[in-house]
């Protein structure tokens, strides 16, 4: 069992964790709140308010790439030692997520859940403010997937596991899945609080879980926030070129 879930030493420094606080009342509070007013006069008009999600994406990706920069350099020296062994998981967690969700859609449908509805939520991204994943890039093909798979990754993994999973599973791995599962759970609160439909969201939430948990597991086998954030930013380009041809045509 410990090759499945080995220790886990790899996390932020406290000071960094810390920086991460105030960071979530920027990404999931605050700049969503002020959405509105930046684009006031444009919500209706889906081919400009796009922008807006685009560049919600960007600016959380490169904000959170510059705040943890020292520990992603530590990371990524720890990558470079082993760059095979790394690749090799990066590939099972792709492998992994995509067999899982393949399950999951599969016995929720059984379950008389619209997979259709929730299918909105993929690609994974950190939080949807004005368009979901889906729609986002069915306007913007070029542009919403590369927001998506360049730059939600590292918003994802440094907002959600860095805060959530990292330190907990330094302790207690036990403990850290059901820590990144209420992490990951607490956007969408914030979003049925602010826009109601909470189906539709819970929705979301429920489709999203089980990629969070599996880029969790390759972060705690191999010790390295890399490998989740690679496994994301190809599950999300793979992701959003299948969904663009077979479902957008």
């Amino acid at each position: 069992m410990n090759k499945i879930f080995p220790s886990m030493y790899s996390k932020p420094e406290n000071g960094q964790i810390v920086a991460l606080i105030p960071c979530w009342i920027w990404v999931f509070v605050l700049f969503p709140m002020f959405m509105p007013f930046l684009g006031a006069g444009l919500w209706e008009q889906w081919e400009l308010s796009v922008w807006l999600e685009v560049g919600y994406h960007v600016v959380n990706g490169v904000a959170m790439f510059l705040i943890m920069r020292a520990y992603l350099k530590d990371e990524w020296f720890m990558l470079t030692t082993d760059v095979r062994y790394h690749l090799k998981h990066i590939a099972l967690t792709v492998g992994l997520i995509a067999g899982a969700e393949l399950i999951w859609l599969g016995a929720l449908h059984v379950c008389g859940f619209n997979v259709a509805y929730m299918l909105d939520f993929l690609p994974l991204a950190e939080m949807t403010v004005s368009h979901t994943p889906l729609f986002l890039i069915e306007l913007q093909p070029v542009f919403g997937t590369i927001a998506l798979s360049v730059f939600a990754p590292f918003s994802i993994c440094l907002l959600f596991y860095c805060l959530g999973f990292a330190p907990a599973c330094n302790k207690n791995p036990w403990i850290a899945y059901p820590c990144v599962a209420a992490v990951t759970l607490i956007p969408c609160i914030i979003d049925i609080l602010w826009r109601g439909n909470a189906i539709f969201m819970l929705s979301g939430y429920l489709i999203r879980l089980p990629i969070h948990l599996l880029a969790c597991w390759s972060y705690q086998k191999t010790n390295n926030v890399w490998t989740p954030i690679f496994s994301l930013a190809i599950t999300n380009l793979i992701t959003s070129i299948l969904l663009h041809i077979f479902m957008l045509g």
